[in-house]
């Protein structure tokens, strides 16, 4: 049995499927842990719409040099912009 540790914290589904997406494409498996039920629309007060990003524990190491790869890519197309 797998055991899973929270890589990170995202608002909403949306940024929880990209970043999926992202490390899929890094061979990293993942699932989403959160409070609100797919069927509910979205709400981003209080915390409502947060989703917690879940790799297994093995991988959580790669998933962490990823994840800053993934932030530093960002911020590097909003500095060009």
């Amino acid at each position: 049995m797998d055991q899973w540790a929270k890589l990170t914290t995202v608002m909403g589904e949306v940024q929880a499927n990209l970043l999926a997406g992202f490390l899929a494409g890094e061979g990293i498996r993942v699932k989403f842990r959160t409070h609100v039920p797919h069927s509910v629309y979205p709400i981003m007060a209080d915390g409502l719409a947060e989703v917690q990003v879940m790799v297994p524990t093995e991988d959580l190491p790669r998933a962490v040099e990823a994840l800053t790869a993934y932030h530093s890519h960002d911020s590097s197309e909003t500095e060009e912009a």
